[in-house]
């Protein structure tokens, strides 16, 4: 009925009141903004029914019950077109895994993509940012930009002023591209937020370590500044030494990374993984980038110039092998055949084709058989194998494929 409806949404409404009275000055909340488009049904690593969407989905739901710091409290909004699926504010400690992974189970890919609809719900509805929560982090994610033929995505100056009040922190995190928006860069500018970009099958570590980013009090993070600043200036003081930042590398340099997750910092947002994920950003925009770490390929010179990328496939050189033959021999003992005598032919009748039926005389049977007895001695000859070959390297292994000692890094490019 009409009034028990209202009734179970009074009921609702204190419910969202009693968590914004419990917040206190030193509370980390953090609301997650999730892109849910159609593209974001892409399959990723993990087989061709696990999407970009379950990926996140997946990490996001273990990192809120394992690694959600104490003191959290989190909310989320899942988009397309507009803010379809919300999961208002929640205590760390009121967070059940069943009901989460349960509600998350219903959140399908589909539909467009409109950034406005979903940041402005995060910001004003009443069970996620409006009211006193100042000092929360919004992390924004998406794999893509506004589409063209939706009306109104762009972020307004009210929203960002919005924003602005509420010490709204932005942090974006881009999946497997850069690309660029004037309205949304200025939100994240104006919030002291960073955009971040992540790999396009979303790493579990590298995306725990942007939602980590996420529920740190405005303290942790300044902190944080002033610790890397120190740390900047003790090697600044170094003698000799020149400074990262002061080392001009053109758009289009290519030089190895250890990751986000091992180098405790994000990807700037004028570098992109080599991937082969499109470049939006920059003179190189509209190329896709070199796809190196999907396949595991180095880096090779050449005089000749490159109007494209050029991609050299596994080759095996031409080369020798020593071949051990002491000879070989075929022994026969001898064979004989059996056959049976019927005597001699009798023809009988006549016709005008000297035709005849022929009728056997005399038939006798001579029988003598022995059996070919053919032996043969095993060849001998032998060629090197690999482990014979590979006795030489001392910590070498037997695999697929013919390499040299190695570590695994990732190739990123400078696109701005």
């Amino acid at each position: 009925t009409m009034e028990s409806g209202i009734k179970c949404w009074k009921i609702l409404w204190l419910l969202s009141l009693a968590v914004l009275v419990n917040l206190s000055e030193g509370d980390r909340i953090g609301v997650i903004v999730l892109d849910k488009s159609g593209s974001m049904g892409e399959p990723v690593c993990g087989g061709p029914h696990f999407n970009r969407l379950d990926k996140a989905k997946q990490v996001i739901k273990d990192y809120l019950v394992k690694e959600l710091p104490d003191g959290s409290f989190a909310g989320m909004v899942f988009f397309d077109s507009r803010p379809e699926d919300v999961f208002p504010l929640v205590a760390k400690d009121e967070i059940s895994e069943e009901r989460l992974e349960r509600d998350l189970r219903r959140v399908r890919p589909g539909g467009g993509t409109c950034f406005r609809p979903a940041i402005e719900k995060a910001i004003v509805d009443p069970g996620l940012l409006d009211g006193n929560r100042k000092g929360a982090t919004m992390l924004f994610v998406t794999d893509g930009e506004n589409n063209k033929w939706v009306n109104n995505c762009e972020i307004t100056e009210e929203i960002i002023q919005k924003a602005e009040e509420l010490e709204l922190r932005v942090i974006e995190a881009e999946i497997g591209t850069h690309y660029e928006d004037p309205s949304l860069e200025k939100l994240i500018n104006r919030t002291n937020g960073e955009r971040i970009v992540i790999d396009k099958n979303i790493i579990k570590s590298e995306f725990e370590s942007v939602l980590h980013k996420a529920f740190k009090t405005r303290e942790e993070i300044e902190q944080k500044e002033e610790e890397r600043k120190e740390e900047i200036k003790k090697i600044d003081e170094i003698p000799g030494y020149v400074p990262f930042s002061s080392v001009y590398l053109p758009v289009g340099s290519i030089i190895p990374w250890l990751g986000g997750t091992l180098a405790k910092v994000n990807l700037p947002g004028n570098w992109q993984y080599c991937d082969g994920s499109e470049i939006i950003l920059g003179p190189m925009k509209g190329q896709k980038t070199p796809n190196l770490n999907e396949y595991g390929r180095f880096l090779r010179g050449t005089e000749e110039r490159l109007d494209e990328y050029m991609y050299q496939e596994a080759m095996l050189g031409d080369h020798e092998h020593e071949i051990y033959d002491p000879g070989h021999s075929h022994s026969d003992r001898g064979h004989s055949h059996s056959y049976e005598d019927y005597g001699k032919p009798n023809w009988e009748g006549d016709d005008s084709n000297d035709r005849g039926m022929v009728r056997p005389e005399g038939r006798s049977k001579r029988t003598g058989t022995s059996y070919a007895d053919i032996m043969s001695s095993k060849t001998g000859m032998r060629v090197k194998g690999a482990e014979q070959i590979n006795s030489y390297c001392s910590t070498s292994q037997i695999g697929q494929e013919t390499r040299p000692a190695n570590m695994l890094i990732r190739w990123i490019i400078k696109i701005k």
